[in-house]
């Protein structure tokens, strides 16, 4: 996999008119965003895109959430998971990631705790992304979340379209029906993507795919 056609459309954030909706790649805001946060968040990703590899699973919810990858540039992943203390810390994570709020007690995302659960907490082979790759927030502030509009999630297919491009094969998964709804529109005719309510909602096991992966071809609309 070659992320680098993939972060370059994501960095750039929403195509449009995007009201409510933070870039974390290239947004921070004072009061809420520690030194250099954009770019630490654009490291935390790159490096674990690094210990992911050549993906064999996609693990696919809806947007980031501000307790989860709007400060950890991770989707399903808090500061907590990175760079809290040991205990808290996911297996492959500590150096060089690194906080990017200005939280002091980092935040902690209950669903990405669930979804690591889930996967073993290893990041090889594991992919999670969001079919909205940017954080959605509600009339509440930037520390509130909100489900991103059908349209906004239409107009911004191409990040997660130019991801599947990327990947030669993989399992797809979908957490939830924000996740899915465009998937059935746009994916694979032969092959749809499947649900992981056991696994990532339920807080079962998501076990990887053997060495030999579903073929996955890449969603057009």
């Amino acid at each position: 996999m070659n992320p680098a056609p993939v972060l370059r459309l994501l960095y750039r954030g929403p195509r449009g008119a995007a009201p409510g909706v933070v870039n974390p790649y290239r947004e921070a805001f004072p009061e809420l965003d520690g030194p250099s946060a954009a770019r630490r968040r654009r490291m935390n990703l790159e490096a674990y895109l690094e210990r992911v590899g050549a993906p064999r699973l996609v693990l696919l919810g809806e947007a980031l959430g501000f307790r989860g990858g709007r400060f950890s540039g991770i989707a399903f992943t808090s500061e907590r998971q990175l760079a809290g203390p040991a205990e808290r810390r996911l297996p492959w994570a500590g150096a060089p990631f690194r906080a990017t709020s200005r939280n002091p007690a980092l935040w902690l995302e209950p669903s990405g705790s669930v979804v690591w659960d889930a996967l073993g907490g290893e990041a090889q082979g594991a992919l999670v992304w969001n079919v909205f790759p940017w954080h959605p927030y509600a009339a509440k502030g930037p520390l509130s979340n909100r489900t991103p509009e059908r349209s906004l999630v239409a107009a911004n297919l191409h990040v997660l379209e130019r991801l599947l491009a990327e990947i030669d094969g993989a399992r797809l998964l979908a957490v939830g029906r924000t996740a899915r709804a465009p998937l059935g529109r746009c994916g694979p005719r032969r092959r749809g993507p499947g649900t992981a309510p056991s696994g990532a909602r339920r807080g079962g096991h998501i076990p990887l795919p053997a060495s030999r992966p579903v073929p996955l071809k890449p969603f057009r609309c």
